[in-house]
């Protein structure tokens, strides 16, 4: 009989890039997580790992049973989720991928209320500023800014938000206030970018008058959260969400400049994958976060 526990496994230590990790995962022992993905291979007579030193490295024969084994996993896991769901009271583990800065913020706040008007339900906060492979992670809710979610996944418009360039008036008063964005290339850019390098593309206009800019920054994070540390330190000027600077900017710590080049606001979602849209929990999640961001868009929209 094949035992799914070895699936699990195996597939744990591809998404976590190695067996020391993929025990740390599961709570296994480093030399329980290899013996088990040793017995799977002997069962299958195929190698599905190419092992380094360093690295474990997919084979061919590893590659697709990994595709087959993480839709097997994410089937059952529906499964047991649909029959739960014939239970009186909600519960299952629920894994959450949000941004940084509306993580902490705002998404860990509510999901401690969550949890605690239910109770049975578990849920496992990730806060990483990249985009997540949702469906390949593993991950039942996932947090978003940007276009429109494309047909593999279900969601909710949370709200809109404006998208400012601010800087301190330390900052404007010592090198000027920028008036058109060509106008930045003179000026210390602070960006963020999930890559190692030192440009962005910042957004302006609107209807026929939108376009992207190529910024090459001063300074550069993939922490989405130290541009603005930057700007409040008077060292240039980065291009935010509203609700990001919004209390800085009350506060007179930050002022907004190019603000007659303002692109169209940007929309913040909450998605999960379209297969998974009749479990409980997260029909049950997804209502509750609705109703928290109802009217924070006009709330931040300034």
């Amino acid at each position: 009989m094949h035992d799914v526990s070895d699936m699990v496994v195996f597939v744990e230590v591809v998404r976590q890039g190695g067996f020391s990790a993929a025990g740390r995962r599961l709570g296994l022992a480093t030399s329980v997580v290899s013996d088990r993905v040793k017995g799977l291979e002997r069962r299958l007579g195929v190698k599905l790992l190419n092992r380094t030193t360093r690295t474990q490295v997919l084979t061919d024969g590893g590659a697709i049973y990994l595709e087959h084994a993480t839709q097997i996993i994410t089937d059952i896991q529906a499964m047991e989720t649909s029959v739960m769901a014939q239970g009186n009271i909600p519960r299952g583990d629920l894994k959450v991928t949000a941004p940084g800065p509306l993580g902490r913020q705002h998404i860990a706040p509510f999901i401690g209320r969550f949890c605690l008007v239910h109770p049975y339900i578990r849920v496992h906060l990730t806060l990483e500023d990249r985009f997540s492979d949702i469906v390949g992670e593993g991950y039942d809710v996932a947090f978003r800014g940007g276009p429109v979610i494309d047909s593999q996944f279900a969601g909710r418009l949370l709200f809109e938000s404006r998208r400012v360039v601010v800087a301190s008036p330390v900052y404007l008063q010592r090198s000027g206030v920028p008036q058109t964005p060509e106008d930045l290339k003179s000026h210390r850019c602070l960006v963020f970018n999930g890559e190692s390098h030192f440009y962005a593309e910042w957004r302006f206009g609107r209807g026929v008058s939108k376009r992207s800019l190529r910024v090459e920054g001063a300074m550069a994070s993939t922490n989405s959260e130290l541009p603005v540390s930057w700007a409040l330190a008077g060292l240039g000027l980065t291009q935010k969400s509203w609700w990001e600077v919004a209390p800085y900017v009350s506060d007179g710590l930050l002022q907004t400049v190019l603000d007659a080049y303002e692109p169209d606001p940007v929309s913040f979602y909450a998605i999960h994958p379209v297969r998974s849209a009749q479990s409980r929990k997260i029909s049950l999640f997804m209502e509750a976060v609705t109703e928290c961001f109802q009217g924070f868009g006009d709330s931040v929209y300034g």
